[in-house]
């Protein structure tokens, strides 16, 4: 399973997917048109706003199609790690518009911030 969430410029969230409902726990009733705090855990919020009014204002994404293990937060209040990857959005005339993570299941064994390795199999 999969989910995509995508957010504006402003890191409002504006597409929630069923795969998002899933592994986040949130519908997309209560996560769209709100900020992406909903899943960013507050230790992480002041560099995750640094980075993305950074991306935003320059039009430059150095994380953009990044993928690494990501903090996040569940409707539960935990934190869980899950393998994501960035995508930087540029309008047609190459302005910033927004951005994209998809998300995966966790294999059990994501380190922060570490290398994505293959979920096992049955």
């Amino acid at each position: 399973m999969s989910a995509v969430v995508v957010a504006d410029t402003e890191g409002r969230i504006v597409s929630w997917d069923v795969g998002a409902e899933a592994l986040f726990g949130h519908t997309a009733v209560e996560a769209v048109g709100r900020t992406l705090d909903l899943i960013v855990p507050p230790a992480y919020r002041e560099r995750h706003w640094a980075g993305f009014r950074r991306a935003m204002r320059t039009g430059e994404c150095r994380l953009d199609r990044a993928a690494t293990n990501l903090p996040v937060l569940h409707a539960d209040g935990t934190e869980r790690l899950l393998p994501a990857r960035f995508v930087f959005l540029l309008d047609a005339r190459d302005q910033p518009a927004g951005a994209a993570a998809i998300y995966a299941e966790a294999a059990g064994d994501e380190q922060p911030w570490g290398p994505i390795r293959p979920k096992a199999t049955g």
